[in-house]
């Protein structure tokens, strides 16, 4: 309820003759249906908010009487109303979008917002149409200066002000935070809202959701919003700086604030920047991030005085977002922390913010016969029922039963039970005795006030014999095989039967299997009805898990209880394990999902280890688990049952003492879905070539394959198999992607130098791009003449290796860049960190392709003479742990790894703990 007894009388008059709009005088008591809403997702201890525009998501539903689009009477949305905790007093509201398909957005203006604060959705109603409150700003007197939800190309401000943009380039609509969204090429897209004092207040808050997608027009710095531009400057908006992956709010001449949380790419965050008389202030995700004491005014008074969304008005040299806009804001005052909290949260996070109630009937009673008949036996049952709402007045409750079924007329029941107005919402049951065994009865709950009545949908049935489970199969996990249980009565009968169980057992609902009803229905005509228990996908592999059905309400035979498995891979099934450790890893810091060689082959090394143990070949049946026993990823990079397999596991956390266990010996079981779809390398990888086929493959689900020209021939390498380049015709190419022109960088490979090149000069082992002169955005190459390697980044510096490189011998090579620092290793050791020369890296060369074994230019080639292996990138900069751990782990498999005895699992059916 309001809580008015914060204002003066006075107040109260002057407030509900503003907020009273056009449609004040409709009876909403025509109105057919209603639906109660409340936010007990605002702190109770938070201020209360005045008019706040919240957000309300209507979706079809079943509950209560039910919410459908098919209910409204006058299409689309024409009957939609929405009023006070009284029933009566209308609100102002706004249809963002009206989708009959799925999820309605509507933004309701709250007079008073409070952790009790209660209104209603009120809909079927024929003949009226929309008030004008949808279309005239009315949501938005609060202080807006424009608001845009950027819901359309040329997003339109919604306020009364009208200030609509125009957009340029490549703008274009897709899913949003709420509803639908603007995306942003990076390139050419824009939205200009042209000059306005309104957009120039003395106090202002501006805010916005983005979600960063990719790298923008500028290699730094691109821009979220800005109101005008001056070079470097504006009066306010936000700069994402894509190196540093922060986002700064600027406040113009007032200074600026930012936050050191990265921005994450694919995500949504929701940022927010207030400017007050004395104090400025950024929010990310609703809590203050940074503040500072404010002396100076914002200054309006620059060049260029639009306002600019996804770029700041330079057309000569843009800084373009790519990613995603939503739900653009600017007010004229500071918003409060209270006020930036609520937006968050009930943007964000609707359904924990907002608690819809049942739909309801407004004027009549609602009633169900709840979940049928309970503690049934063969001469007395019980009858339940459900007032779910009592109308407009007091209510009186009945049930009417018998053994036929009397409908809604209650002449036509043979009994009844009435309990006396007035009647609260809530359960009812009444018992009744003296029944037939082997007999059908049947009931149905009314409700009556003053307004009519109303009865339940439907008439409930039940039977006064015996009901039974059989359990025809169970499920898979593995093959998304569905379980089945069947449910019999004792004979086919012409009448339907309902039958009500309760769900429990180890396996969850709605995440390892589709969520079950909790009834079946045995049709007419049939003895039986089969519930299906469908499993979900699910990684990692679970292990069995079961589901465990009750019957209720009935007359039991056994079994009245059943379990059913949902089958994943409980290991103990399987015949061998063997326990991997990694005492070669010394560092006290944990290496997080690390994916660690491991070699698996048939000798003294090995104890107990065959090939032939495997009976799914060639290895469909090999599995790994952590100390824990969940699943982990892995690729099988090779196999050679004549030698070493070769096989990459991903380690949740790598440390001196972590325990893995690998697991083979089961027939007829396929290989898990990690073997092949990238899951190993998830971890912040770009792309990772094993350098074992012609056309080295990347194992990452980016698939950034090469295309091998020239002789290319695979040859023994540090790592299974490598690719051997002749120093004359061979080399591999990448076609260009924005994925690996990334703006921090690791670049790793094994190299092994055999002769000279095609230049006397350096010989490229690896280069992304390619201008004239010798120019790549980054690049290792190899002198022959001088055995030195080098490791080069475009606009930020070289790092020369002065170790010689040794013909016909591995070596190991690491380069990483961040903003402030560049660093080369060599075998696992740090050779060199350095101040880069320059903020970033330049991808804006002639050539753009990745290159491995020359440089691609044709005319003037560099190809490198010597064998490669497990050439890898990724979007971070490696720590010198983790380059150490890559090192050892591969270069020196068995002094980093330590592989125990081959065990023999226990019998089927004996419980073997061996973590």
């Amino acid at each position: 309820m309001f809580k008015t007894c914060r204002f003066c009388t006075l107040f109260l008059i002057l407030f509900f003759v503003l907020t009273a709009s056009a449609f004040s005088s409709e009876d909403f008591s025509a109105w057919s249906k209603r639906m109660p809403i409340t936010f007990s997702g605002y702190p109770a201890e938070k201020e209360t908010l005045i008019n706040f525009p919240a957000l309300i998501i209507l979706e079809e539903t079943d509950a209560g009487v039910g919410f459908s689009y098919d209910d409204f009477l006058s299409p689309p949305y024409g009957d939609l109303r929405f009023a006070g905790s009284d029933g009566v007093t209308p609100l102002d509201f706004e249809v963002e979008s009206w989708n009959l398909n799925g999820k309605s957005f509507i933004w309701v203006k709250i007079p008073e917002l409070t952790k009790d604060t209660k209104i209603y959705a009120l809909w079927k109603k024929a003949g009226v149409g929309n008030p004008p409150c949808t279309s005239d700003g009315s949501v938005w007197s609060e202080d807006f200066a424009g608001v845009w939800h950027m819901n359309q190309i040329d997003a339109l401000d919604s306020t009364a002000n009208e200030l609509h943009s125009d957009a340029y380039g490549f703008v274009s609509i897709t899913d949003g935070m709420i509803g639908a969204a603007e995306e942003f090429d990076g390139n050419t897209a824009y939205l200009n809202v042209a000059s306005s004092s309104l957009l120039e207040p003395d106090a202002v808050t501006f805010s916005m959701w983005i979600k960063a997608t990719g790298v923008g027009s500028h290699s730094d710095n691109v821009i979220l919003l800005s109101k005008g531009r001056d070079p470097g400057a504006a009066s306010y908006g936000y700069w994402y700086n894509q190196i540093t992956g922060l986002i700064t709010a600027r406040f113009g001449t007032a200074g600026t604030l930012s936050s050191q949380t990265v921005v994450p790419l694919d995500e949504w965050i929701y940022v927010v920047g207030t400017f007050g008389s004395d104090r400025r202030c950024y929010y990310r995700d609703g809590v203050l991030a940074a503040s500072a004491t404010t002396t100076k005014l914002i200054e309006y008074d620059i060049g260029d005085r639009d306002l600019h969304i996804g770029d700041w008005g330079y057309s000569i040299y843009t800084r373009r977002f790519k990613g995603v806009i939503d739900e653009v804001r600017i007010s004229s005052v500071a918003r409060s922390a209270d006020w930036i909290l609520a937006c968050w949260e009930n943007q964000g996070f609707n359904s924990d913010f907002v608690d819809y109630g049942f739909p309801e009937i407004q004027d009549l009673p609602y009633i169900t016969n709840a979940r049928g008949a309970g503690e049934v036996a063969h001469t007395d049952a019980y009858l339940n029922g459900l007032l779910i709402s009592t109308g407009i007045s007091e209510t009186a409750v009945s049930v009417y039963w018998g053994d036929t079924d009397g409908g809604d007329n209650p002449d036509d029941w043979q009994n009844t039970n009435t309990w006396s107005a007035p009647q609260l919402p809530g359960d009812f049951s009444h018992y009744i005795s003296g029944l037939l065994q082997d007999t059908y009865y049947y009931y149905r709950y009314m409700a009556e006030n003053d307004a009519g009545s109303t009865w339940a949908t439907e008439t409930s049935a039940f039977l006064t014999s015996e009901v039974w489970f059989e359990k025809l199969s169970d499920a898979s996990f593995l093959d998304s095989i569905t379980g089945e249980v069947k449910v019999h009565r004792v004979r086919a009968d012409a009448k339907p039967l309902d039958i009500y169980y309760s769900i429990g057992g180890t396996a969850v609902p709605g995440v390892d299997y589709l969520e079950l009803p909790g009834i079946i229905t045995i049709p007419p005509g049939h003895a039986d009805a089969t519930i299906s228990i469908e499993p979900l996908p699910a990684y990692p592999m679970p292990k069995t898990k079961n589901v465990e059905l009750k019957l209720i309400g009935c007359i039991k035979r056994n079994p009245s209880t059943i379990v059913t498995k949902i089958i994943g891979e409980d290991l103990h099934m399987w015949q061998k394990s063997m326990q991997i450790t990694f005492p070669g890893y010394t560092s006290e810091l944990a290496l997080t999902n690390f994916p660690a060689l491991v070699v698996f082959e048939e000798s003294s090394l090995m104890s107990g280890f065959s090939y032939d143990d495997f009976l799914s070949p060639p290895y469909d049946d090999l599995r790994f688990v952590d100390g824990t026993g969940t699943t982990l990823a892995f690729e099988v990079e090779s196999w050679d049952l004549n030698g070493k397999s070769y096989v990459w596991v991903k380690i949740p956390k790598l440390t001196h003492t972590t325990k893995i266990y690998a697991f083979w010996g089961k027939a007829d079981v396929e290989a898990p879905a990690s073997s092949t779809d990238g899951s190993v390398w998830s971890e912040d990888f770009i792309a990772v070539w094993h350098m074992n086929q012609t056309n080295a493959f990347d194992s990452t689900a980016n698939q950034l394959h090469a295309e091998s020209f020239g002789s290319v021939v695979v040859t023994d390498g540090i790592v299974g198999g490598a690719d051997d380049f002749d120093g004359s015709t061979a080399y591999l190419n990448i076609p260009n992607n924005s994925l690996i022109e990334p703006p921090m960088i690791t670049i790793s490979a094994w190299i092994k130098a055999t002769g000279p090149g095609s230049h006397s000069g350096d010989a490229m082992i690896f280069s992304k791009d390619r201008d004239s002169p010798v120019i790549s955005s980054y690049s290792f190459s190899y002198n022959h003449s001088k055995s030195l390697i080098s490791v080069s980044f475009k606009g930020v510096g070289s790092i020369p290796d002065e170790t010689l490189v040794p013909l016909n011998e591995w070596i190991y090579v690491v380069a990483t860049f961040k903003p402030g620092k560049m660093c080369y290793y060599r075998d696992g050791e740090l050779v060199k960190s350095t101040a880069p020369s320059g903020p970033i890296i330049y991808y804006d060369t002639g050539d753009c392709d990745l290159h491995i074994g020359d440089w691609g230019y044709p005319n003037y080639a560099r190809r490198f003479n010597g064998v490669l292996d497990e050439v890898r990138i990724s979007s971070i900069a490696r720590s010198r742990d983790w380059i150490w751990a890559c090192w050892k782990n591969q270069g020196e498999n068995e002094s980093f790894n330590k592989y125990g005895e081959v065990a023999l699992q226990a019998p089927q059916g004996t419980v073997y703990v061996f973590w």
